[in-house]
């Protein structure tokens, strides 16, 4: 067998990682750790799908540098300014509400919530921030070789975008854009067009991974059973399971308490990315044995 080929043997297996914010970096961050020092090899997966908080944590596994994100997670945020910044969520959590009961269409709702992310920001000037914070969280600039994909929204036209080394698209920014919470965070301007937070479509963009035989999720909390935004994952896995072995595994109630009231606050960070860890060890066998 060359270097080009796979065992076909084996199944294609893909790996989807879904937004949380802070707290779902921490969670997620701690969960893959736990599962890899349990001989889970999830670098293994074929396509490696990240969405918002999911984005960071992407590049990280396929950068071989979970331990050393986990370990971060311990540094004291004293000091440290919150990423929020002073902005309101309730303006947000209204509009995206509004977007999940929407029966304009996806595009239409998704243009929506994009107006709130354009209204008051110039993404030219004011992605800069954004970049620079996100790019601390990564250990590479450049894309992995193996297969990387992250999602985003495009905030003017609601268009959903899967960034991938062939995109062209600058890793940081991609994975920025991903993170680009309407109405907290402002746009990231890839190749002239604004983007936000791939969330704003789907919590895991589950569906990219259609093609595989193998799929293991991880969501920071239930989605809703339908959205206006986009699909949900409840029906992507309902139809996913016609052709593929799905696992979905989502935070406990502990890891659940440990996000608090807002899962972008950095006071999340240390006892999020712990539930995650312990989660990790009451699932591992679970896991690893639909892993393979």
């Amino acid at each position: 067998m060359t270097g080009t080929e796979r065992d076909t043997t084996t199944p294609t297996r893909g790996l989807v990682l879904g937004g949380g914010g802070v707290a779902g970096i921490a969670w997620e961050t701690g969960l893959l750790s736990g599962l890899i020092a349990a001989g889970v090899d999830l670098d293994a997966a074929d396509t490696v799908v990240g969405t918002s908080a999911g984005s960071v944590v992407a590049i990280n596994l396929r950068a071989g540098a979970i331990d050393a994100a986990y370990d971060e997670h311990f540094v004291d945020v004293a000091g440290m300014a919150e990423p929020t910044g002073s902005r309101d969520l309730a303006r947000t959590v209204e509009v995206i509400g509004e977007g999940v009961a929407s029966t304009a269409g996806e595009i239409p709702t998704r243009q929506r919530i994009g107006e709130l992310a354009l209204e008051e920001y110039d993404p030219e000037v004011d992605d800069a921030a954004s970049v620079e914070r996100i790019g601390q969280l990564l250990p590479i600039r450049d894309w992995p070789e193996k297969d990387l994909r992250i999602t985003a929204v495009d905030a003017g036209t609601g268009r959903f975008t899967v960034f991938d080394e062939e995109s062209g698209a600058d890793l940081v920014r991609a994975s920025a854009a991903s993170c680009a919470v309407p109405g907290v965070f402002p746009p990231v301007t890839i190749d002239g067009r604004p983007y936000m937070d791939g969330g704003m479509r789907s919590g895991t963009n589950a569906d990219v991974v259609a093609d595989h035989e193998r799929i293991l999720v991880i969501a920071c909390g239930p989605e809703a059973p339908q959205s206006g935004m986009g699909p949900t994952l409840p029906g992507v896995v309902q139809q996913l399971r016609g052709r593929a072995d799905v696992l979905v595994i989502q935070a406990d109630a502990e890891s659940t308490a440990a996000f608090g009231e807002n899962s972008l606050l950095l006071s999340t960070r240390k006892a999020s990315a712990e539930a995650g860890r312990r989660q990790a060890e009451r699932l591992a066998e679970e896991i690893r044995a639909f892993w393979g």
